[in-house]
């Protein structure tokens, strides 16, 4: 009786080789993510495993954060925005790329946007960086604008120049996070137009 409830529970050899072949579809795919391709987006989902999109941002030192500006109050978007300073965070950028400062910013207390400003003199630095790293961008709304855009399946990075002040700036966004945004702006748009409505009849 024992001996036919192990052999049940733990089959042995063939039922290993089951599990190995079932799995392997996943590990490839994790093999896949690799840099220079938009799945990369997907896999890293952030800057160097510091900053990660949809974190809690108290997971973050809160000696490496002041708010942006001095500015304590939520934006349209009832988000807070941060300055963040941990040089680690941005090793992957190497030293060649320095950047002016990294921008946080927060719904719910979860990261929604990661902003790194540049110089306009390392614009073409940080092209090469971000197609070596996701592949050639998917979309560039218009050839005679300086945008860039990767489109993953979970995340977005929007790079763009602004010449004429000199800077540069990179948005990795986090689409679930931005998704609740828009719904939740929406809601309280039909909310005020539901109370106007009562109130006129």
């Amino acid at each position: 009786m024992i001996n036919t409830f192990y052999k049940l529970v733990i089959p042995g050899p063939r039922m290993a080789l089951f599990i190995i072949l079932l799995c392997s579809p996943f590990f490839a795919g994790a093999q896949s993510f690799k840099p220079g391709s938009v799945q990369y987006l997907t896999a890293t989902n952030g800057i160097n495993n510091q900053l990660v999109l949809g974190a809690n941002i108290d997971n973050l030192q809160a000696t490496n954060l002041s708010y942006l500006d001095n500015d304590s109050s939520i934006d349209a978007d009832s988000c807070l925005k941060y300055a963040y300073t941990d040089p680690h965070a941005l090793a992957a950028f190497g030293d060649s790329l320095n950047l002016d400062m990294v921008g946080v910013r927060a719904y719910k207390n979860k990261i929604v946007n990661i902003y790194l400003f540049f110089k306009i003199d390392d614009a073409y630095k940080v092209l090469n960086h971000f197609i070596s790293m996701y592949g050639q961008f998917t979309d560039r709304p218009d050839n005679y604008s300086d945008i860039y855009n990767w489109d993953s399946s979970s995340s977005s990075l929007s790079l763009r120049y602004q010449y004429k002040a000199g800077l540069g700036v990179a948005i990795f966004t986090c689409k679930e996070l931005q998704s609740e945004i828009e719904a939740s702006k929406q809601s309280a748009i039909s909310r005020v137009y539901n109370q106007a409505l009562s109130l006129n009849n």
